[in-house]
């Protein structure tokens, strides 16, 4: 313990020496701080991707005296493109020369020869004089008003007309016309009068359910393709769809007068307004009368 005290003493002793001469007075080195400062984490920001609207093109004005001068308005026509025409083809003749018959010498089919030669040939007596029938009705007042119709057609072979159906038909160079019986005969026919004067008679074959009604040719526009009975003669037979052309309107349908004579028909069609005086030979001819 005394041992201690001793060896304290001493080092007071030299700490109070060296206090007093000093040695422990030097001063302390400086010391620079160094600050440490946290870096913070990079915040990540997240990017939209956004459109950017174009931008509007504004056209500058254009003064009026830049403007070019306008012409007069013009309206523009549609012409429809030309329709797309099927067989049956045709080339109607715009002016048909007439055909101009021979002369012919009627032979008496039935008639009584009279005192001025053959009946009907108009030497003396009005027509029809001499014949066992004499027509009447509109047929008859026509045969009757013009001596030289009796002396083509003959005698009738009845003395009143038959009523019969009909149908009417008019085309670019002619017309069609059906009936239903040629007098006390039941078959239908159908007659195509051509616009040269001459004209053909067919037998009505149509069957109707059996027959088409139409060829399926198309027309030129404001025109017609005749169908049915009509369209069956027309498509078989070439001479009368080319002669004829197409039909101008469709079928009007009434009744008729018909009545035969020695060479020929007297046929009235209400339709047309006309009687048509129907004259056989090689070719047939033809010609009308208004009533």
């Amino acid at each position: 313990m005394n041992r201690r005290r001793a060896v304290g003493a001493v080092i007071g002793l030299v700490a109070g020496l060296v206090s007093g001469c000093g040695l422990l007075q030097d001063t302390p080195p400086t010391v620079t701080p160094i600050y440490i400062t946290a870096t913070p984490e990079p915040v990540i920001v997240p990017i939209v991707a956004t459109e950017t609207p174009a931008a509007t093109p504004v056209v500058a004005g254009t003064s009026a005296a830049l403007l070019p001068t306008r012409g007069p308005e013009r309206t523009a026509t549609f012409t429809p493109p030309p329709r797309i025409t099927q067989t049956p083809t045709f080339t109607p003749t715009a002016t048909d020369t007439p055909v101009t018959p021979g002369p012919v010498v009627y032979a008496p089919v039935g008639g009584v020869a009279g005192a001025g030669g053959v009946i009907g040939s108009g030497s003396g007596g009005s027509a029809g004089t001499g014949c066992a029938n004499v027509p009447g009705g509109s047929i008859g007042a026509i045969y009757q008003s013009d001596p030289s119709i009796a002396a083509a057609i003959g005698c009738p072979l009845a003395g009143a007309p038959s009523a019969v159906g009909s149908a009417y038909q008019p085309f670019q160079n002619g017309l069609m016309i059906w009936v239903s019986a040629l007098g006390a005969v039941t078959q239908p026919a159908i007659y195509a009068l051509y616009g040269n004067g001459t004209y053909q008679r067919f037998n009505d074959t149509f069957l109707d359910g059996i027959d088409p009604s139409s060829g399926g040719a198309v027309p030129p526009p404001g025109l017609v393709e005749p169908v049915r009975g009509f369209g069956k003669v027309w498509r078989e037979n070439p001479t009368a769809r080319d002669t004829l052309g197409w039909a101008l309107t469709g079928e009007s349908g009434g009744t008729a007068e018909i009545l035969l004579f020695e060479r020929g028909e007297m046929l009235r069609v209400p339709q047309s307004g006309q009687t048509y005086i129907l004259i056989t030979g090689a070719p047939g001819t033809w010609s009308a009368r208004a009533g």
